[in-house]
């Protein structure tokens, strides 16, 4: 696979928090930061334990120590990526806009357009997801928990400030965060067709502000975007 220029730091940077100089960085952090990468070198999990050591600089009898066996690591890494991506975007969303809803807009968003800056580690955790989910849902929905949590406290902020009024907050917050994790696969490995690509984030959000009861005026006309990914005017 083709891995974009600045792939290696990014995984770097995803895997763990950075460390300040001189702090230690134990066994189970080093085999979970080799584990991403691996994973992005290879597009897939089919590494061996034996690479995954060797990657980290660790012995095999350390791995066992940290982890049960490859399946277990499998899942943390999988999660590590997942649950370490939703600071970064309530970080982007809160730096953004001090508005009610374009906060929630762009949270909902960011993951259905992240994948053009990140498109071969998007593809990797949707095959991930899928693959972990056929064996461990409790996994999927674990991972699941931190971006809901932040899907919750945007939306109780859009009905604080009279904006959304939804009728059921537990099931509305839950099956937005479904509808966006599903609408992220259908983007990433085809699972489903929406009518147009370029359209899937500014559709998922108006199904979101029609199912929070939002006003008219929140109902404004986004931007067509480009074939390259930018957006133009319609």
């Amino acid at each position: 696979m083709t891995l974009e220029p600045g792939w290696a730091e990014r995984v770097e940077g995803n895997a763990i928090p950075r460390r300040r100089p001189g702090t230690f960085v134990g066994p189970r952090a080093k085999l979970v930061s080799a584990g991403h990468r691996l994973l992005l070198e290879r597009g897939d999990s089919s590494y061996t334990i034996e690479e995954l050591v060797r990657t980290a600089g660790v012995a095999i009898k350390t791995f066992y120590r940290c982890f049960a066996n490859k399946e277990e690591f499998l899942r943390t890494v999988f999660t590590t990526i997942v649950t370490d991506s939703t600071p970064r975007i309530r970080d982007h969303v809160m730096t953004s806009t001090d508005d009610p809803l374009e906060r929630l807009r762009l949270a909902v968003s960011r993951p259905l357009e992240w994948h053009r800056e990140n498109e071969a580690l998007s593809r990797v955790i949707a095959h991930e997801h899928v693959r972990i989910a056929a064996t461990s849902p409790e996994t999927i929905a674990a991972t699941s928990r931190s971006y809901e949590a932040l899907m919750r406290e945007l939306v109780v902020a859009g009905a604080d400030a009279g904006l959304l009024f939804p009728a059921d907050l537990d099931w509305d917050v839950h099956i937005i965060t479904s509808m966006v994790t599903n609408s992220f696969l259908t983007l990433i490995i085809g699972m489903g067709e929406p009518p147009d690509r370029r359209l899937l984030a500014d559709n998922v959000w108006r199904f979101c502000l029609t199912a929070l009861r939002a006003p008219e005026s929140a109902f404004a006309p986004a931007p067509l975007p480009s074939l390259d990914g930018d957006r133009v005017d319609g």
